[in-house]
This record gives C-alpha cells, sequence and structure tokens, in this order.
C-alpha cells in the first residue's frame, strides 16, 4: 500500500474510487463504506484510495495537544489505523495532518483542487453524515451533486445499526468509558486491543509462579476503566489466555501512571524487549488497594481462576 502524509506529494495519476473520512476507530459502519470504495475499484478497474487524517479534526481546531485530558482520545493508534486500512486491501493511503490549511480550505476548492485535481476521483464513498471544507460547507448532499455534475460515481451510506444503536465512535467511547468490552467489539468488528512494548515491571505474577508482562497505558487512546480484564495476548505470532490489570497498582505503587499487567497461562518464558498485543475480552471488576500485597495475591489468584472459567467456555 502506497502512504501518502503530505498535500504536496499528491499527484495521483491512476483514476481512484476514493472512501473519505475520519474514520477514528474504523468501526463496522466505516469499514462499510471502506468497502464499498474497494469493491468499486476492483470493478471498475480504479484505484482504491482511502483518504483520511492522521490527526483528530476537533483536537486541532481546540488546540488540544493527544495527552491532554480534555483532548477527544483514539480508539485505537495510528500505527492501528494504518495497518487496518491495508489489511482492509486499499492501494493508497492519504493520511494528512488536518491542519490549518485543511480547516480553512473552502468546500468547493476540497472538491475542485484535491478530490479532481490531486486525487483523480472516479468514484467517491462516504457516510450519511459526512461534512468538508471550512466550517462543514459541504455535505454528503452537496458532495453528491458536485460528483453528479462531474460525472462522478457517488455512494452516501447509511448509518449501521447493531442491536438498534447507531454505531458512531461517540458511541464506542461511552462503552469503553463502562468497559463494556463485548459490545465494543460488535460496534468495532474486533476485539479492543492494546499493543506495546513489554517492559520491567514488580514481577508479582511472577512471585506466584505466573508469567506477567507489562506494557504501558497509552496516554492519547481512550482507555477503559481501571480494572481487571479476561484477556488474550499476542507474542511472537502466537495467542496466549491471560487476565490483565489496568491501572495504577495502587497496592504495591504510589504512582499515578497507567500500566497494563498481563498474566499469562500456558507460558514459560520472558518477553521483555518483544512488541505484544493485548485483546481486553471481558471486564471483571474494577481496580481494588487492597491492606497487604498477601491479600492482593489471594485475589489475583481469583482473578486467573474466573479467568480460565472465562477462557473454557468461549
Amino acid at each position: 500500500m502506497q502512504i501518502i502524509n503530505s498535500l504536496n506529494e499528491l499527484n495521483i495519476q491512476d483514476k481512484t474510487s476514493i472512501a473519505l473520512g475520519n474514520f477514528d476507530g474504523l468501526h463496522v459502519g466505516h469499514r462499510k463504506i471502506m468497502e464499498y470504495a474497494i469493491n468499486s475499484a476492483k470493478e471498475s478497474g480504479l484505484k482504491s484510495l482511502c483518504f483520511t487524517f492522521s490527526n483528530h479534526p476537533f483536537n486541532f481546531i481546540m488546540q488540544r495537544e493527544a495527552d491532554d485530558p480534555h483532548a477527544i482520545k483514539l480508539i485505537c493508534s495510528e500505527d492501528e489505523k494504518i495497518r487496518l486500512i491495508e489489511e482492509m486491501g486499499f492501494d493508497i493511503l492519504v493520511n494528512l495532518p488536518f491542519d490549518e490549511h485543511i480547516m480553512t480550505m473552502k468546500a468547493d476548492d476540497f472538491f475542485n483542487d484535491v478530490m479532481l485535481g490531486k486525487l483523480n476521483a472516479g468514484c467517491v464513498s462516504v457516510g450519511f453524515n459526512y461534512s468538508y471544507g471550512a466550517r462543514a460547507g459541504g455535505n454528503a448532499e452537496t458532495l453528491r451533486k458536485e460528483c453528479g455534475d462531474a460525472g462522478i460515481k457517488v455512494n452516501i451510506h447509511d448509518a449501521v445499526r447493531v442491536e438498534d444503536k447507531i454505531v458512531s465512535s461517540t458511541l464506542i467511547r461511552e462503552m469503553i468509558s463502562i468497559g463494556n468490552m463485548e459490545l465494543i467489539a460488535r460496534y468495532l468488528g474486533r476485539p479492543y486491543a492494546f499493543k506495546g512494548t513489554v517492559t520491567h515491571g514488580k514481577r508479582l505474577g511472577s512471585a506466584m509462579g505466573i508469567p506477567t508482562v507489562n506494557i504501558p497505558a497509552p496516554s492519547d487512546i481512550m482507555l477503559p476503566p481501571n480494572g481487571v480484564y479476561f484477556s488474550r495476548i499476542i507474542i511472537d505470532g502466537r495467542e496466549y489466555k491471560s487476565v490483565s490489570n489496568l491501572g495504577t497498582r495502587p497496592t504495591v505503587d504510589d504512582k499515578t501512571d497507567k500500566t497494563i499487567e498481563t498474566n499469562i497461562f500456558d507460558y514459560d518464558t520472558h518477553a521483555y524487549g518483544k512488541d505484544v498485543t493485548i485483546y481486553f475480552d471481558h471486564f471483571s471488576r474494577g481496580e481494588v488497594k487492597f491492606a497487604s500485597k498477601e491479600e492482593l495475591f489471594s485475589q489475583i489468584a481469583k482473578d486467573c481462576e474466573k479467568a480460565l472459567e472465562y477462557h473454557k467456555k468461549r
């Protein structure tokens, strides 16, 4: 997949079938828009192209850094977003920073200069609530008219519903905030996950005979509640059943930085320095500060028992 990160680099010669959107999280509604663009490209002999932003427009407009507590948090990391787009089969990813130039560009200029002039659009796929141009001067219906006048095929997709709820990034963030991992997985079309590099921790699980790995919790990602999750972990391409604690480990630490500490079943080596992916499948309980390490160890043992029972039933 060709990746273009600058408007100045854009000069695509082949006709393209474009999926347009912020695509924050790549949930099932986003994927419908994107799959249409890919399929139309195959049917019409076009190049499939995904046009999106590398940062969240709201955060740029409100001048909020990624680690600002009031910033909109990502549903998946930028690297994960790029990987998922590539796995879908796009030929080209245009992944631009949303900046002052983009923010102040008039809707007509975006259509004529970018979509026609730089992206060479032959087919366009967007969601029902798509907007573009300065102050959202263009929307799905104005895009339909402009595409019609230019002889470009356009498809505006209706909202996707799961259990009578319209799937949106806002809804997914609400579910993340309460730890409903099962519904999040249905809205995303994949399990909620974290990626990270394993660092050294307190080795509390190892002291109990259960191998543990620790990764820092990302500050720019929307995090579920602190607590214990039944999980799975991918190490060196292999999946292991596990149980994970997200939080500050108040019984043994006085720090405020959050970590993900994962106890792994049927794993007998260390993973320090390895890149891992941890899937959060089910929220079991909130984080608790215990009176002693002994009480903590006792609870960890119970959490492991419950996690093993959960995994047996999957």
